[in-house]
């Protein structure tokens, strides 16, 4: 292990000693914050599969009524009605922090919920598609309640997502940071500090020597 250049004095061992223990905490801090998001991503992760399986399968059925919708009103017939739907709720994105990451938190303005069956089987007020002046268009209606339906549950897969991207991209830059703590930094000052022990105890014993030497030399002389 390659060691610091410092110094050869006492006032250095001292402050390597300090920065020792400075680095050692900083440790056992990244060790506590690689647990905590280590256990985050994976709680977020298990609800983000879930969630995607839950949007995939909702996603099937209201495809299913698009495709009933296309046969009965025909590519044009789809596009005509596509013009006159009502316009859905806008996405609000606020953000909070989990261990200093910052992850989003995604809302929609009006949407329907989760246990609306009502909406979600085709309630046509506010949100139906029309045949006609009149004339509601069953299957269209359908599609479109089961599309406005999805828009929370597809907010709320893509905040889980994207808050997984960001607490493993953290986690990555956590473990590098501990493993050069562990690795690389610790270590050298271990080393540093060993050796910069034994070469001012050296020193120390050399003196000692050298003021025994004189003072016997003294003693002869006199």
């Amino acid at each position: 292990m390659a060691r610091l250049a410092v110094a050869m004095s006492k006032s250095s061992l001292l402050r390597l000693q300090g920065d020792l223990d400075f680095l050692r905490a900083g440790r056992e801090l990244l060790d506590q914050k690689r647990e905590f998001l280590s256990e985050a991503l994976r709680t977020f992760a298990h609800e983000a599969r879930a969630a995607r399986e839950r949007v995939e399968e909702r996603l099937t059925e209201a495809y299913d009524a698009v495709a009933e919708a296309h046969a009965a009103l025909g590519e044009r017939g789809l596009d005509a009605l596509a013009l006159a739907a009502d316009p859905v709720g806008a996405v609000e994105v606020k953000e909070r922090s989990l261990m200093g990451v910052i992850v989003p938190v995604a809302q929609l303005a009006e949407a329907v919920g989760e246990g609306d069956a009502e909406a979600r089987e085709g309630a046509l007020d506010g949100t139906a598609l029309r045949a006609g002046p009149g004339g509601p268009g069953l299957a269209a209606g359908v599609a479109a309640a089961r599309l406005r339906a999805l828009l929370p549950e597809l907010a709320a897969l893509a905040e889980l997502e994207t808050s997984c991207s960001k607490l493993a991209r953290e986690l990555g830059r956590t473990r590098r940071k501990l493993n050069a703590l562990e690795q690389v930094h610790i270590p050298a000052h271990v080393e540093t500090i060993r050796f910069l022990a034994e070469q001012l105890e050296e020193r120390e014993r050399e003196a000692l020597f050298q003021l025994k030497r004189v003072t016997a030399l003294r003693e002869g002389t006199s």
